[in-house]
Order: C-alpha cells, then sequence, then structure tokens
C-alpha cells in the first residue's frame, strides 16, 4: 500500500512553500519482515516512495527496497528538503541501549 499511500499525499499536499509533509520515520529498526502495525519502513523506502509516488518499488528477498541512484525523481515526485534525528523520542523508538533510530523528514512538491 506505499504507492498509493504515497501517491495520495502527494495528492493532498498543498503547492511549495506552503504545502509540507512531515513524516516520523518510526519504526526504523524494526526487521523490515516483521508483522505490524506499526510496519517497519526504512528511510530508503521514504525517499524512494514520495519521490515515485504510485510507482510499483522493488524490494529485496529481506525485505529491504531496492535503489537506483541514477533513477531521477518522477515530475509528480516529492523532495526531502529536511532530514534529522530528534533529540528524544518515546522508548519504543530506541534501539539498543537507548540509541535513537526514529528519524524527521520534511517534503514538499518539486518546483
Amino acid at each position: 500500500m506505499r504507492p498509493k499511500w504515497a501517491l495520495r499525499h502527494t495528492q493532498l499536499l498543498s503547492p511549495s512553500p506552503a504545502g509540507n509533509l512531515i513524516c516520523l520515520e518510526f519504526p526504523r529498526h524494526k526487521d523490515p519482515k516483521a508483522a505490524g502495525p506499526p510496519y517497519p519502513s526504512s528511510s530508503e523506502a521514504y525517499m524512494e516512495h514520495l519521490s515515485h509516488p504510485g510507482e510499483d518499488i522493488p524490494y529485496n528477498d529481506q525485505g529491504l527496497i531496492k535503489q537506483d541512484p541514477l533513477r531521477a525523481p518522477s515530475k509528480a515526485g516529492l523532495e526531502r528538503v529536511a532530514y534529522w534525528q530528534p533529540e528524544r523520542t518515546h522508548e519504543i523508538g530506541q534501539g539498543e541501549n537507548g540509541k535513537i533510530e526514529d528519524r524527521v523528514s520534511i517534503w514538499r512538491r518539486r518546483n
């Protein structure tokens, strides 16, 4: 359902700079083949799906996204304008030894 999720959010987003999609990338550290909810998703998955909304994105047999760094984003795709690790998060967003695994990203329509 990720291609449909990305496409719908792209359709709902107002034009830049007023429209911003803020994503809490969670849970990034969960095994990609693990059941959900919450369903695991890597930062790379957000990048691929939001850059190519509605398109089928390939995954390998480990459940990880197959990235193609030479693939240009689609015209309808969003661009990531900010990306960071929060200073604190809920304990469920922490990995071993309290390491924060969550990330926050902000996306906009391409101009």
